[in-house]
């Protein structure tokens, strides 16, 4: 029996559909579907679910944007090298604590909202752990373990438990401490020679999440101090992963992850500046170089290596509790 050639290629078209539908199943979405607040080296930008650009804000006076919050009122929180400020979606400013601006003695690398209204800041110039009201009046100040002579390589962030303690990464020291409010150590994991972690973060079940940027990998370790998860530069992800900087933890288990190329010298070929991947590795969406090119948009050419670069570092999944990045 002759098939007529018509219902060949209907027959032919629609097995090439499934092939692809079957084939495409695990291809990543680049289109986050989420809206997002990144900070990066030179400010603070927000992109909607598809990945535009709808607001960004810039200030000669900010640099190296390590931590950044979307309050529930609106209002951006974040850290620069100098200090720790708050502006609203008019960019104005609603807040300001400031450091003296001496680079090489003092910085500043982390910040978190509080919900009594204060802030958590790292002060790494003086070494001390302060919380901070609204009036710019330090309620607490614990001292820090010495964390080495440079201020800019002494700790990366800090973060205040449910449990009321603190969570310090040091970078060069390549160790987590966990301190109560009184300064005292309770626990601490000692990481390998070759790890810089970035930050900590507690889970909810105990177990502490930590990125480590020199050696591109994301681990998370039970209280006595065993891996019980991690993601590294061996697992296939279809893109390099470079420093694992700003990270958050959604309420479904997955991570959403800056892929930064900060200091890389391939900084120029990462296409993939940030993900979301599951606790299975399977990568949800990414976000794109040609995504923070849109409105005009373009990278920074970086004055050490003159390499062009996103330098992208925090990252938060708006509408997400805010607890766990």
């Amino acid at each position: 029996m002759k098939i007529h050639t018509s219902l060949w290629m209907t027959l032919l078209a629609c097995v090439l559909l499934q092939v692809d539908m079957v084939a495409g199943a695990d291809t990543p979405n680049v289109t986050a579907g989420q809206r997002l607040l990144i900070g990066y080296g030179e400010g603070l930008m927000e992109l909607d679910e598809g990945n535009n650009i709808v607001w960004h804000y810039q200030d000669t006076d900010i640099e190296t944007v390590y931590d950044a919050w979307k309050l529930t009122n609106g209002n951006v929180l974040f850290c620069h090298r100098f200090g720790v400020r708050e502006v609203n979606q008019d960019k104005e400013t609603v807040w300001d604590f400031k450091v003296p601006r001496e680079p090489g003695k003092q910085e500043i690398n982390s910040c978190q909202p509080l919900k009594d209204g204060k802030v958590l800041i790292l002060d790494c110039g003086n070494q001390k752990l302060l919380e901070v009201n609204r009036d710019k009046q330090v309620t607490r100040s614990i001292d820090l373990p010495d964390g080495g002579k440079n201020p800019h390589n002494r700790y990366m962030q800090a973060r205040k438990t449910p449990q009321g303690t603190y969570l310090i990464s040091y970078r060069d020291n390549k160790v987590i401490l966990e301190l109560n409010a009184d300064g005292k150590e309770v626990w601490r994991y000692k990481l390998n020679d070759n790890d810089r972690p970035f930050t900590a973060i507690r889970l909810a079940n105990g177990r502490t999440l930590v990125p480590c940027i020199t050696s591109y990998r994301i681990i998370e370790v039970d209280p006595d101090g065993k891996i019980t998860w991690e993601l590294d530069k061996k697992d296939d992800l279809g893109f390099e992963l470079l420093y694992p900087v700003g990270v958050q933890v959604r309420k479904n288990g997955n991570l959403v992850v800056i892929n930064s190329d900060y200091h890389h010298r391939k900084g120029m070929n990462n296409e993939v500046q940030a993900f979301e991947i599951n606790r299975d590795k399977k990568v949800l969406w990414t976000l794109t170089k040609a995504d923070l090119e849109k409105n005009g948009k373009t990278s920074v050419v970086e004055r050490g290596t003159k390499m062009p670069s996103h330098h992208l570092l925090s990252i938060q999944v708006l509408g997400e509790p805010m607890g766990l990045k």
